[in-house]
């Protein structure tokens, strides 16, 4: 999903969720820096677990034994920062948990 809106907004993130057998939320992170740079990894994180307020649930699910998968997305040299990221992911996993059965 794509954060964008103007100078210093654009963030792309794309997420596959699955349920999995850990107790917790985890993440993979499957993305080269070519397509998102290490530093909006925090900010990819950050904006998952956002989309969760405390012992709430995301359309049906608790974040526990979820895996979140950020497998594509893509950046911009002077557009891109650590909260159009952030947006981003919250954009991409509302999207993505709708694919869970």
């Amino acid at each position: 999903m794509r954060q964008s809106g103007g100078l210093h907004r654009y963030g792309h993130v794309v997420l596959v969720v699955e349920t999995s057998a850990g107790t917790d939320l985890s993440f993979a992170w499957e993305v080269l820096p070519e397509q998102i740079p290490g530093m909006f990894k925090d900010a990819v994180y950050r904006g998952v677990q956002r989309s969760f307020e405390p012992d709430a649930h995301f359309a049906g699910y608790s974040p526990d034994g979820l895996l979140v998968r950020v497998v594509a997305g893509s950046f911009h040299q002077t557009d891109s920062n650590e909260g159009s990221f952030e947006m981003a992911s919250m954009q991409a996993f509302a999207k993505a948990v709708t694919t869970l059965a």
